[in-house]
């Protein structure tokens, strides 16, 4: 895969207002599917800065750059932080988002690779994720890189969700 000047880190506390405005932009195009009471509930939740601050707080975050500007991130919650749709054994994948910009580059395979890589040589026993019937690409990458459906979930946002998970 060509470079395109990517530069992979991991994300840091400063690093918030720039995450916030990136994940809005990389969710935006789901308005368009999204009834407008969905939508207004994701868009106030992806704005909300206190969620990724919690997130860093206790999960690996990492971040793509071009050109100094954030192109795409990704967070891999440890295990030991249990949701109602993640057991406390399993770590997981939550929003990862690629700016509308850079997509079709490989960011967001390479940031999912890097939380697999991280959660390795953490040793996790795998990674889980969620995803929607309406996030038809980010669902073909993650079953190219593996990833098995393991249940369907309740729907949120008025959508199909299903639980997905590789094993190590």
């Amino acid at each position: 895969m060509v470079n395109h000047n990517l530069t992979y880190r991991k994300a840091n506390i400063s690093d918030v207002p720039n995450i916030v405005g990136l994940t809005l932009s990389a969710y935006h195009d789901y308005q368009a599917v999204l009834a407008p009471a969905d939508w207004a509930r994701m868009e106030t939740n992806l704005a909300n800065k206190s969620l990724f601050v919690e997130l860093l707080g206790k999960a690996a975050a990492f971040v793509c750059e071009k050109d100094n500007q954030l192109a795409g991130v990704i967070f891999l919650v440890p295990k030991g932080n249990p949701t109602t749709i993640f057991p406390a054994d399993w770590s997981y994948i939550r929003l990862l988002g690629v700016d509308p910009t850079y997509r079709g580059l490989g960011i967001g395979r390479k940031l999912t690779q890097l939380c697999v890589q991280h959660a390795q040589a953490t040793s996790e026993i795998g990674v889980a994720l969620h995803t929607s019937e309406f996030m038809n690409a980010a669902r073909q990458m993650y079953e190219a890189l593996g990833f098995k459906q393991d249940k369907e979930l309740a729907p949120m946002y008025g959508k199909r969700y299903w639980l997905y998970k590789l094993n190590f």
